[in-house]
């Protein structure tokens, strides 16, 4: 891929970067001129979003990873917002429909795992991630605001896109199919979202950077919606142990209290089976794995 067009300057060098799983959205470059070091991202993604993961982030939050130009909007509010540093985006471009955006380039080494940092790493993760739910909306949906549900509507809204979800990609597995009425009936106890908040729907070690000491960054947010708090919790219980979280929460408590995700555990656990969050799990095992918060 030719990336002259972003630059005023020869590019002297330029590597592919992989984020190490398969199946990952997006393209990355890390590129180098005489002045400068940054990192250029853009999506592989030509059609409509047609997986589990990105077609239920459209259907349920509006988000498409072939928009990088969103981007801009995302890592630069989520800069202002939290003490672990967010790639802020210095330039844009597109060839046809394609679009590119240059971002800094952080210090750091991909976090390979949350389970068995040092307490201090965990602890500026939790604390970050807590800044970043200081802030709130009264709506959910995409960054940008081109998709909105109101809070009341959102568990309607998230039982209509469940059904969808089955009938789409998981109608031949008769165990998910048979248990969307129950989770239903549980959704329809769930009160009203206080409020919303930026939610990292593919919440993993590998978005991270860290320099052993801290985390360094936050590089790979796509994934970032409008939604209720409660979701990154659950998200989290999957990539954390008993040790890291007590860590974790003392990061997070420093700034506010953690959410009690008693009501929530079963019916947002569903949904993030439902979108694959953590690939094709078996649907008891990702339902009876320990709760942590």
């Amino acid at each position: 891929m030719d990336l002259q067009f972003l630059f005023k300057e020869p590019i002297k060098d330029m590597l592919e970067l992989s984020p190490g799983y398969e199946d990952h959205a997006s393209d990355v470059w890390l590129v180098k001129t005489d002045n400068q070091e940054v990192v250029v991202r853009s999506s592989k993604m030509k059609d409509d979003p047609n997986n589990e993961f990105w077609w239920g982030c459209k259907r349920l939050f509006g988000i498409d990873p072939r928009q990088v130009y969103e981007l801009e909007h995302v890592n630069n509010t989520l800069s202002n917002l939290t003490s672990i540093s967010i790639p802020k985006v210095i330039d844009k471009g597109r060839i046809l429909t394609k679009e590119f955006v240059v971002v800094e380039k952080l210090k750091g080494q991909i976090v390979e795992s949350f389970i068995g940092l040092p307490s201090s790493v965990l602890q500026s993760f939790g604390e970050g991630l807590a800044k970043i739910h200081q802030y709130k909306e009264n709506f959910v949906g995409n960054p940008s605001r081109s998709y909105q549900v109101s809070l009341e509507e959102f568990n309607q809204h998230m039982k209509d896109a469940l059904f969808d979800l089955v009938s789409r990609f998981h109608f031949k597995e008769e165990r998910i199919k048979n248990m969307l009425p129950e989770i239903n009936n549980l959704i329809n106890g769930l009160p009203v979202p206080e409020y919303s908040t930026f939610v990292l729907v593919d919440m993993d070690p590998t978005q991270f950077l860290s320099d052993g000491r801290e985390i360094t960054g936050l590089v790979d947010t796509e994934a970032y919606v409008i939604a209720p708090r409660e979701l990154d919790f659950i998200a989290l219980e999957y990539v954390l142990d008993e040790k890291s979280v007590e860590d974790f929460k003392e990061g997070y408590e420093r700034v506010m209290e953690i959410p009690d995700l008693t009501k929530y555990r079963v019916p947002y656990r569903y949904l993030y089976r439902l979108l694959a969050v953590q690939g094709s799990v078996d649907i008891e095992s990702w339902l009876g794995h320990k709760s942590l918060f």
